[in-house]
């Protein structure tokens, strides 16, 4: 695993995690789970300086844009294996998987260096219940339906909801994480009308105004 950059902000870092953890009300993070995301962002932090995981270079940012956006769905994860589609650096899945460690989530992704990184993190952090799937989300078959498939900035709802129907069980939750304009995507998804499609507002702070949609087949 890439030893952390000891120029990383570790302590301001945890001040605006503690800070906006307690602005979003959620279910309680223990303080050792407050540190293995901290753990996993210096490692984001690292890679980032050589791989280009992600767009967001400064790692106090990384805290509001990554961590707190992708913890911002813990309210609505159901109980059940949790499939990560476009997984990224991990987001939402690992900083979700952090605070869930008896729950199991699979990431998939296509591309190997980020592939690489997750199986980095995940094995440095013990995250023993966590998956990485090297594979585009169409190729990924799964013995069994997922309790939830979640996704980050990886295509429109429409695409996502063809690119995961394989998976959409029926009782499989979908969550999609986007912007304010959601609502132009689920006026332009043709199947949108025969979904129980959900969307709720979400308070990140540090982020402009984002929502969560969700649907069952």
């Amino acid at each position: 695993m890439v030893a952390p950059s000891p120029s990383f902000p570790r302590d301001q870092a945890r001040r605006i995690l503690d800070a906006g953890l307690e602005a979003m009300a959620l279910e309680p993070v223990s303080a050792d789970r407050r540190s293995l995301l901290l753990d996993y962002l210096g490692q984001l932090a690292q890679w980032n300086r050589v791989h280009n995981l992600t767009a967001v270079r400064d790692p106090l940012e990384m805290v509001s844009h990554h961590l707190l956006d992708s913890l911002s769905l813990l309210p609505w994860v159901p109980g059940g294996e949790v499939c990560d589609i476009g997984s990224g650096a991990g987001l939402p899945g690992l900083p979700l998987a952090i605070c869930r460690p008896d729950q199991t989530f699979t990431l998939v992704e296509p591309t190997g260096k980020r592939a690489a990184f997750l199986r980095s993190v995940v094995a440095g952090l013990g995250l023993s219940r966590v998956r990485i799937i090297q594979s585009r989300s169409e190729a990924y078959r799964p013995a069994a339906y997922p309790a939830a498939v979640i996704s980050r900035a990886v295509a429109s709802l429409a695409e996502l909801d063809l690119m995961t129907q394989h998976l959409q069980g029926p009782a499989t939750l979908c969550l999609a994480l986007k912007g304010p304009r959601a609502a132009d995507e689920i006026a332009a998804w043709p199947r949108a009308a025969e979904l129980q499609v959900t969307v709720q507002n979400l308070q990140v702070p540090g982020l402009p105004p984002r929502v969560l949609v969700g649907w069952q087949a």
